[in-house]
This record gives structure tokens, C-alpha cells and sequence, in this order.
């Protein structure tokens, strides 16, 4: 599975990636907005995260026409070609446009997705990613793991490329029941990203072997 961060905090966003176990930085408008980041500063806000060792970056559009999404998604994907993933929210514009995208090979993420029927448009459009909600689909009274992993099987019996990104995730554990469906990728926010290798008796193992340590030296 690859992990990401899901933040536009420049300083979260250093502190994930040097951990060591994450892939790359997902955002949006919304958390853009919470960090202060300006649509302007964007491009520094990739400069960083690339220089700080992010191998793929989820940056989103801001409009909701065709022709801002599609200028938009150009000038998102030219800051770093090989990095960069277009998401778009996954309403009937949205999908038009990643047809539109995919045919002229940029990668693409719709996000927002909370059906099957979604995730069959998705395939049929040539996206790359579908971002899922895991915990605004509890919120809704959706069983969230059973979706998924009916999302998941859809992909697999189509021998779909599509991936599922699974986001708002807010236990560690979590994660674990991901991986057992099959789900390829998963953005955390950095509070979760931190309780992953957290493990009591791990921790007390490893104080023995401190201890140990220092009486062989």
C-alpha cells in the first residue's frame, strides 16, 4: 500500500515525508484554505514537498466549468509532470473533463466518490485514482469497509487500472482493514500518519533491547 499525507501544511507535509513510509502529498482546496495557502503558492507548496522527497502529489482543480477545470488541470500538471496526479470532484463536469484529460495522458483522480456507479464511470473515463471518504461515509450511516471493498471487487472483476485512495481515515487501524480488501492507497492526516508503528509490546521488546545494549558495550 502506499501511504500519503493529506495536508497543504508545509511543515506537516516535511515531517510525514520523513518518516519514511510516506509516498506522497494529497490536498484540496479546503485544506489549502485551512493552512493559508493561496492558490498562488501552490507551486512552492509542490517545490517543497518535492525537495523533501514526495514521489506523487494529488493537487485539485478550484472551478466547477469545464473550462476552468480543464485550464486549471493544465497548469496544475506542468509544475511537476512526473509528479503530479489532477483530482477533480467526481460530478457530471467532473467526469467530462477527465475524459477530456486522460485522453491527453494527464493522470487523474476524481474524488468525492461514494458509489459503485461512480467507480464504473471512473474506469470508463480513463482516470487513474477515485478518492473515497471513509469516515463521511460513516457519518452518513454508510458501512464504509463494505463499499469499498464492493469498489474493489468492481476493479478487479473489470481488470480495472483504477485505483482507490482512501481518505478521510481516522484510526490507524483502519489502514490494516484497507490493506485486507485490497485497496492499493490511503492519505492520512499527520496526527494518524504518526500512531502507524505504534505497537506496546513492540515498545517494550525494544526497551529490553536498549537495556541489553548498553550491558554489552
Amino acid at each position: 500500500m502506499r501511504i500519503y499525507i493529506d495536508s497543504a501544511d508545509i511543515e506537516e507535509i516535511k515531517e510525514a515525508l520523513a518518516l519514511g513510509y510516506v509516498y506522497g502529498v494529497t490536498t484540496n482546496p479546503t485544506l489549502l484554505r485551512r493552512a493559508n495557502v493561496r492558490a498562488s503558492a501552490v507551486p512552492d507548496l509542490v517545490r517543497h514537498s518535492v525537495e523533501h522527497g514526495a514521489k506523487e502529489l494529488h493537487l485539485q482543480t478550484y472551478s466547477d466549468d469545464m473550462a476552468g477545470i480543464l485550464r486549471e488541470a493544465e497548469i496544475l500538471a506542468k509544475l511537476d509532470a512526473d509528479r503530479v496526479v489532477v483530482k477533480i470532484p467526481a460530478t457530471p463536469t467532473g467526469y467530462c473533463a477527465a475524459s477530456q484529460l486522460a485522453a491527453q495522458g494527464l493522470r487523474v483522480t476524481l474524488t468525492a466518490v461514494y458509489t459503485l456507479r461512480q467507480v464504473i464511470l471512473a474506469h470508463a473515463v480513463g482516470a487513474r485514482y477515485i478518492a473515497v471518504y471513509l469516515g463521511r461515509m460513516r457519518d452518513s450511516g454508510v458501512d464504509a469497509f463494505e463499499l469499498v471493498g464492493k469498489m474493489e471487487r468492481v476493479l478487479t472483476e473489470q481488470a480495472s487500472l483504477l485505483e482507490i485512495l482512501a481518505a478521510s481515515v481516522r484510526a490507524p487501524e483502519e489502514i490494516e482493514a484497507l490493506a485486507e480488501l485490497g485497496v492499493a492507497t490511503a492519505t492520512l492526516p499527520l496526527k494518524v500518519l504518526r500512531q502507524l508503528p505504534d505497537s506496546e509490546h513492540t515498545s517494550a521488546a525494544a526497551k529490553i533491547f536498549f537495556e541489553d545494549a548498553k550491558a554489552i558495550q
